[in-house]
């Protein structure tokens, strides 16, 4: 059952997927919310905002105002939506700039609720340019490649991974 402000699955196949009694649902990436009023003021709690989002508006987490404990950083996700969680890989949301040919991509596990992993990420494939030594194309980004033989390679919070005996090897969240 997850609480106001974790991360949940719209149809979820399993209680531990859903939202606490008396929540909902919503947005894009699937948030745990009260139902609210957009305008009024005490419509959500401290560290929460109304949000216009699918199904209905509901209150989503919200630490740019409120800052976060020590060891944790205030990450953005879509729709307004901002929480407090530890950073795997490059906090590249506060850094001033990714590499022009790539973008910061965030990535959270339900399973691993309170982290995130994060890193500027370059496009790739057919018709791109090759990745930059040291990295991969794999799933559609340039990712870093490793050596599952040398531990540490991947860095705290990823692991040396290789999905398929045909693909490369590379680093991938630990979750």
């Amino acid at each position: 059952m997850r609480h106001e402000g974790e991360r949940c699955e719209a149809l979820p196949s399993t209680r531990d997927e859903a939202c606490a009694e008396g929540l909902l649902c919503g947005g894009r990436q699937g948030w745990c919310g009260r139902p609210c009023r957009r305008g009024e003021a005490d419509a959500c709690p401290e560290g929460f905002s109304c949000a216009d989002v699918t199904p209905e508006p509901i209150c989503l987490p919200s630490c740019e105002t409120r800052g976060c404990a020590e060891g944790q950083q205030c990450i953005r996700f879509d729709e307004g939506v901002s929480t407090c969680a530890r950073v795997y890989g490059r906090q590249c949301q506060q850094e001033a700039t990714c590499p022009e040919d790539s973008q910061c991509k965030v990535l959270d596990s339900q399973s691993r609720p309170g982290s995130v992993w994060m890193d500027c990420m370059r496009k790739c494939g057919e018709g791109r340019p090759a990745c930059p030594s040291g990295s991969v194309c794999y799933m559609w980004r340039c990712q870093p490649s490793c050596d599952p033989h040398v531990p540490g390679t991947c860095g705290e919070g990823f692991r040396c991974e290789q999905l398929k005996p045909e693909k490369p090897w590379v680093c991938r969240p630990d979750w």
